[in-house]
């Protein structure tokens, strides 16, 4: 499959598919503003309503497994078994989440944060180690580095990072629903009335 396939060509839509593709980028531009807009005013009612749909997510999730290993046309016994076991755990674990949301809220942001600081470390130490293979070993030495400390620094304050980290996260949706927002406007304004009816048979 070549690139141009998977390209969204406003030159091969019709209006009304075109239409929908200008609806649909608005959409999740307005929506990826607000939610930008409120991560920034509200972080923690935010994060915490992201917490509720999370575990409203596992509870419905977790139901469905259940069902399905117990009256579902499963293959074999164990299959049914694993299905329940699975489906039960994501059914306490939305419980927990809901039982308290802002807790929950904080786990999953602090989660993400240590992640991220050791993601840091060992991308750093991966660098240092695979600098020798490297055509600017200083560089990948320096990157290194750069890479380790700042891994240190998020695990060392963990508070002070997830707030910069949620700061750049309500920044980056602004900006990129903005951008969707704006392709909403432009997209297959140039494009040609022929293509924008099917072809006669």
């Amino acid at each position: 499959m070549s690139t141009d396939e998977l390209t969204l060509d406003p030159e091969r839509l019709t209006g009304a598919a075109r239409t929908l593709v200008r609806i649909s980028f608005g959409l999740s531009g307005i929506a990826a503003i607000i939610l930008g807009i409120l991560l920034f005013v509200i972080p923690g009612r935010t994060l915490q309503l992201a917490a509720i749909l999370l575990g409203v997510n596992f509870l419905v999730a977790g139901v469905m497994r259940i069902w399905l290993g117990a009256f579902g046309r499963l293959p074999g016994g164990q299959h049914r078994v694993l299905g329940i076991l699975f489906g039960v755990l994501l059914v306490i674990s939305g419980l927990i989440i809901l039982r308290d949301s802002a807790a929950a809220a904080a786990t999953l942001l602090l989660i993400i944060v240590l992640f991220a600081g050791i993601g840091w470390i060992l991308d750093g130490i991966m660098a240092i180690v695979e600098s020798g293979r490297a055509q600017s070993r200083t560089w990948a030495i320096i990157f290194g580095a750069v890479s380790i400390l700042a891994g240190i620094v998020v695990l060392a304050v963990p508070g002070w990072t997830a707030r910069w980290l949620i700061i750049f996260a309500a920044i980056g949706l602004v900006v990129t629903g903005v951008a969707a927002v704006i392709r909403a406007f432009t997209f297959g304004r140039g494009a040609s009335e022929v293509a924008a009816e099917p072809a006669a048979l």
